[in-house]
């Protein structure tokens, strides 16, 4: 264990016994239990860790405490702790917490890691019981049965061999020689490899050890179960002290050479030079069981207790006791010529050097209940009931006032002397000015804000100010007038009245805060502004221009400088230093109301009265303090918790984050405030002040960096920081990939739909092209070619002159029949109708149009059909038919041959059909359209339409064949 310097507990132990904790001088006491957040009562063992966490072995669980907040590791939640019960704890040079527990092995800590080490890494027994590093960095751990020596993950038993006997341990120590020493079932000396086994005179109690302690004298100190042994540097042997008979627990020494002993039902025992003083329950511990002491960076006292957690802090506060103080509703603390105090509470007590003794008056006064107490200038002294009065007491001669008398009333609540000699006294019912032994009495119909009197105080422009319940009246020159400040302040509760020595004036409210009068400008003062309450009872400013105020949170002082900074500068955080429960007012309420409610005596001192007693302050004792350290204790994002270490990625969610923040400060923690702020979503620091949790909602997905920093009301220019940087995901449809991807497919969307749109227009007007090229075709394949053939056979009929009139008629009947026929084709055609009706089947048009064009053209025709007919659909018919008919109509008329054949070629899923003569031929490549003939053009058009091939074989003097094969 760390060594202890509780020199501080030297003062309590020259106390009476019968003294209370509350009267000790310069040192607060503050004990925890079970309901303030303790797992359970029984505190065996301290640490802290380089983060400055205090870490606390209790019997129900470990324990980290920030100073603010426990947080209680157990089986529950830290699976690596195998047994709650923590019996001792050491912080390793690696910054490693080592924990010993009582039954379920050792356990270390780092960097938020728990690991447990048990029988599997070679520790046979798991009830610990001690844990030392030596100068070498060997961990080394004693049981209940066996001393081990950690080598690398592994433990290895030294006792039992090697001529080390077998020991059951309690205690571990290195002394400054570098000699280990182990002490339980016996006391051993390891140096090297050679052991040394000390025995104690008497029976087994006698050996049975339970700490090791070595002194800067070299001295070996061995506490036992029956009392306490002692080895000087020279000494071949162990001495037993006398006088101590309990158990001995633990051990520590200071500076001064006191040993300090913590025992099993004894308490606290302080050994020095052979004489002992005794620390016991319950004046000043909750437990006379004491299982470990400890001090802290912060030179905190940590007592271990079978029944609470205490600390013992250095304060420049004390709180001293008197008769009858408790819970009194009013009290009073003003300063004598002589230096002396008269506190008046339920009873007049009187302050001399620091001791206080009763006040009795006796005569008139007597049995009366005083509310304060004022000596005028003359040396007059004036005491002020409750209900009985003002008394004038004039060397013997005891002057009473009334209101029979003419006092306004007979509660006093205020005195005040003004230059011209005037008594003025503040009652609950007015204001009374007492001059020449004549009363002048103001109340609230003669101009006075309120009937309930709170302060009084004369300017030096000689103008009286009184506070009231119910605002500020101003009398000048006998009269009450009304300005800024009578107006602003008309519905606060004015209970304190300043003037500083620039001519400033301060108000002091219940409720509303502080406010200033200086060059006909009024500033108010808030938390807001840095102030550590908004209720002010009293002000008092000391001869360095700082003031002292009481108020709801206890005392606070703060510069008059850096108040007039804030009237200049809104912005500015003044530096303000809290009194409260760090100092030991955690259960004190200040008082107020009642005139004079604090003094500041001659020699610096501050004096406040409370419901406990009269408060002293030692402004030159005051405990410096360093900066709190900030640190983050947990993230949640949308209720999930987040790890603390490295650059978090949040996965999406709604957004909702909050952080847990604290700051390690082992004192009481109601002087440090916080400030906030979330980098990338903050514009400006958010003032936390006390509040430990920020809360955001709506966070879009980003990068962000949290900051947290701490920093003490005394000194707000000092701060340490904390951060956590993270990414929050975005939904998949946030994400910048996805809005590039809808950006595509926007894009794509706009390029098929234009492409869509292009394709319906060049469909329509393909669709009109490809009409155009059928009313071309069925034009020049029906009108066109009927007109050829009827004047064909006008000319064959006028050809033959005024002979053979029957060859004429024939032919003229032939022209008729094709004129009607041309009409008819030209018709279907226009309104593109097909054979709808059943035909008599393609090779029969086929036949009767190849005998009809034989007897136009007078040239030999032969159709023949080949293969199984299938049925073709009607439009497929009509092509067919009209790519037939242009191909003989082009043979006939161009070819001049003798024989034409016409071949219709049914075939599986196609039918060909075939157009051969035998004329002059032609070659086809050399076929352009002259601009009037389209006849090879509309066949080649009608064959691709149907999916078909069309082929020409044709040669100069050798015929000419034309195929078309159409798919079925």
């Amino acid at each position: 264990m760390a060594r202890v310097a509780i020199y501080l507990l030297v003062f309590m132990l020259q106390l009476p016994a019968a003294a209370s904790p509350r009267g000790l001088s310069g040192y607060s006491l503050r004990v925890w239990h079970t309901q303030d957040g303790l797992p359970e009562e029984t505190v065996q063992a301290f640490a802290q860790t380089p983060d400055r966490y205090l870490w606390i072995g209790t019997s129900g669980g470990l324990v980290r405490f920030d100073g603010a907040q426990f947080v209680v590791f157990d089986r529950e939640n830290t699976p690596a702790l195998r047994e709650n019960s923590v019996f001792t704890l050491v912080v390793s040079s690696d910054g490693v917490l080592w924990i010993g527990t009582d039954g379920g092995g050792i356990a270390t800590y780092q960097r938020g890691v728990f690991r447990s080490y048990s029988n599997k890494e070679g520790l046979t027994n798991p009830f610990v019981r001690a844990i030392c590093e030596d100068r070498n960095k060997v961990v080394w751990v004693g049981t209940d049965d066996g001393l081990f020596r950690f080598s690398g993950d592994k433990l290895t038993r030294i006792d039992g061999q090697g001529g080390v006997p077998e020991i059951a341990v309690h205690a571990i120590v290195q002394d400054s020689h570098g000699k280990l020493w182990a002490g339980g079932s016996t006391l051993l000396m390891l140096d090297g490899n050679t052991a040394t086994e000390y025995r104690f005179q008497g029976g087994f109690g006698e050996n049975r050890i339970k700490s090791i302690l070595e002194t800067g004298d070299g001295a070996i100190w061995a506490g036992t179960v029956s009392g306490l042994q002692h080895k000087g540097v020279h000494d071949a042997s162990f001495t037993r002290i006398s006088g101590i008979t309990s158990t001995v627990r633990v051990l520590s020494d200071d500076l001064n050479g006191t040993l300090w002993i913590g025992t099993i039902g004894e308490g606290i025992l302080a050994y020095q030079s052979g004489r002992i003083s005794k620390l016991t329950a319950p004046n000043y511990l909750p437990s006379g069981t004491i299982l470990s002491l400890f001090k802290d960076i912060e030179q905190n006292i940590w007592v271990g207790t079978q029944t609470g957690l205490v600390r013992l802090s250095a304060t420049p506060v004390s709180t001293l006791p008197i008769l009858d103080a408790e819970d009194s509703d009013f009290s009073t603390i003003s300063q004598d010529r002589d230096g002396s105090l008269w506190v008046a509470s339920t009873h007049l007590h009187r302050f001399i050097d620091g001791k206080a003794t009763s006040f009795e008056f006796r005569g008139p006064l007597a049995g009366i209940k005083v509310r304060n107490v004022f000596r005028d200038r003359a040396g007059v002294l004036w005491v002020g009931t409750d209900g009985r009065g003002a008394f004038r007491i004039k060397g013997s001669q005891i002057e009473q006032f009334t209101t029979r008398k003419g006092l306004v009333n007979d509660f006093i609540r205020a005195f005040l002397e003004s230059r011209d000699g005037s008594i003025w006294i503040g009652t609950d019912e007015g204001v009374s000015r007492w001059k020449s032994g004549e009363f002048t009495n103001y109340r609230v119909p003669d101009g006075l804000s309120y009937f309930s009197i709170r302060a009084l105080l004369e300017d030096r422009a000689g103008d009286l100010w009184i506070g009231t319940e119910r605002g500020v009246s101003r009398l000048h020159q006998g009269v009450f007038v009304r300005d800024p400040v009578v107006e602003r302040l008309q519905t606060e509760k004015v209970w304190a009245i300043h003037e500083d020595p620039e001519g400033g004036l301060w108000f002091g409210t219940r409720g509303g805060g502080l406010f200033r009068w200086k060059s006909q400008r009024l500033t108010a003062y808030t938390t807001a502004q840095g102030l550590a309450s908004n209720g002010i009872y009293h002000i008092l400013e000391d001869r360095n221009g700082r003031f002292w105020m009481t108020g709801l949170n206890g005392i606070f002082s703060i510069t008059r400088s850096d108040l007039d900074r804030i009237a200049d500068v809104p912005s500015y955080r003044p530096a303000v230093t809290l009194y409260g429960i760090s100092d030991g007012l955690e259960t004190t309420q200040m008082q107020g109301g009642t005139q004079p409610a604090g003094s500041l005596t001659s020699n610096g001192e501050i004096w406040f009265p409370s419901n406990k007693g009269p408060v002293r302050i030692l402004p030159e004792e005051t405990v410096a303090t360093d900066v709190p350290s900030a640190v983050i204790e947990r993230v949640l994002a949308d209720g999930r918790d987040a790890p603390l270490s490295g650059k978090l990625a949040l996965p999406p969610g709604d957004g909702k984050l909050e952080v847990h923040y604290s700051a390690i400060r082992l004192r009481s923690q109601e002087r440090i405030r916080f400030k906030y702020k979330l980098e990338g979503f903050d514009n400006e620091w958010t003032e936390a002040n006390q509040r430990r949790v920020a809360y955001y909602t709506n966070l879009p997905a980003g990068q962000y960096h949290f900051r947290v920093a701490a920093f003490e009301m005394s000194d707000p220019e000092k701060v340490s920081e904390a951060g956590i940087a993270f990414s929050w995901q975005p939904h998949f449809y946030r994400a910048a990939w996805f809005y590039l991807l809808c950006l595509l497919a926007l894009a794509a969307a706009a390029w098929v739909a234009h492409e869509f749109r292009m394709g319906e227009a060049h469909a329509r007007f393909q669709a009109v092209l490809e009409e155009r090229g059928r009313v071309a075709r069925e034009m020049h394949d029906t009108l066109i070619q009927g007109c050829g053939s009827v004047s064909a056979l006008l000319e064959a009929s006028s050809a033959l002159g005024d002979g053979a009139p029957e060859m004429k008629r024939e032919l003229l009947e032939f022209a008729r029949d094709q004129v009607r026929t041309t009409i008819d084709e030209a018709r279907n055609a226009v309104w593109n109708l097909r054979h709808q009706a059943a035909s008599s089947g393609i090779g029969s048009m086929l036949s009767q149009m190849a005998q009809q064009v034989s007897i136009e053209s007078r040239i030999r025709i032969v159709c023949e059909t080949t293969g199984k007919p299938s049925a073709l659909d009607p439009p497929t018919e009509h092509d067919i038919l009209m790519i037939a008919r242009e191909a003989l109509h082009n043979a006939v008329q161009h070819a001049q041959p003798h024989n034409v054949q016409l071949r219709l070629c049914f075939e599986t899923r196609k039918v060909r059909v075939f157009v051969m003569d035998d004329g002059c031929g032609f070659e086809p490549s050399a076929v352009r359209s002259n601009g009037a003939h389209y006849g090879l053009i509309g066949m080649r058009e009608r064959v691709e339409r149907l999916g078909g091939r069309f082929v020409v074989t044709s040669k100069a003097g050798q015929g000419t064949q034309i195929e078309a094969t159409i798919p079925t």
